[in-house]
């Protein structure tokens, strides 16, 4: 009998370590993680390798495929000027479209520039990176960009031609959005950027892509600027501007 109670509890206890490999956010409390996600499509079977860049504390990462999370901590995060987490370099089992999670701590560098991560990425979202300095997305074909609080002072949305949508908010040091060679991006909203001036308002109007016969909509709700702007600066391009 004793031998069956036994049997019993070490099936239980390795099949809750089982559950466990598979289950991401482990160590990392809701109030300290910081969320990148990314849907990256791997399309040739010849290039299976992504090796994002993010400079962080520690971090769990999901790749989406069905494999262990995995885990990376830097051990010397606490002292000043210590090297960050070296790039990751994860290999796929084959081609397909994965859904990417990193769950962190402190990120203060985010590169997934095509030349980086060596996979192209298709949305991003980037919620709670209030520590993020630096993020790069050259040559990336983003259709879709979420950020949801931020330390960036400055997004760079320039040469993203696939571009369609965006939206910004609670970032309380941006001051500064940049566009460039975005022909169909056709959504923006913003809400809750306490430093988004007017100006900055404008220099983005400013870059927009001309409307033609779609309809092209800019949210604005909260952010410093939405008083003041010169709203017509878009709508003579086009564009429909609701402040809300």
């Amino acid at each position: 009998m004793h031998k069956i109670i036994y049997l019993f509890l070490l099936v239980v206890l390795v099949t809750s370590c089982e559950q466990n490999n598979y289950s991401p956010f482990l160590y990392i409390l809701d109030h300290d993680a910081q969320i990148v996600e990314t849907d990256v499509e791997v399309a040739l079977s010849g290039n299976l390798v992504f090796t994002p860049i993010v400079h962080a504390s520690q971090m769990i990462v999901n790749w989406g495929d069905g494999s262990k999370i995995t885990e990376f901590v830097n051990r010397d995060s606490a002292v000043v000027d210590a090297p960050p987490l070296k790039p990751l370099r994860y290999t796929f089992a084959s081609t397909g479209n994965y859904t990417v999670n990193f769950r962190a701590i402190k990120i203060t560098r985010l590169d997934i520039s095509i030349d980086s991560v060596g996979q192209p990425i298709n949305q991003l979202r980037l919620t709670n990176c209030r520590h993020l300095k630096e993020f790069s997305s050259v040559g990336q074909v983003l259709k879709s960009v979420n950020i949801t609080t931020s330390g960036l002072k400055n997004v760079n949305f320039s040469n993203l031609p696939a571009m369609e949508n965006f939206t910004i908010s609670q970032c309380d040091s941006l001051s500064r959005i940049t566009l460039d060679n975005n022909a169909i991006l056709n959504t923006i909203s913003l809400s809750n950027n306490p430093l988004l001036s007017a100006t900055a308002l404008n220099a983005m109007f400013q870059q927009l892509p001309p409307a033609k016969s779609d309809t092209r909509t800019i949210t604005l709700s909260n952010n410093a600027g939405d008083a003041t702007c010169d709203k017509a600066i878009a709508t003579q391009k086009g564009w429909t501007v609701n402040i809300e």
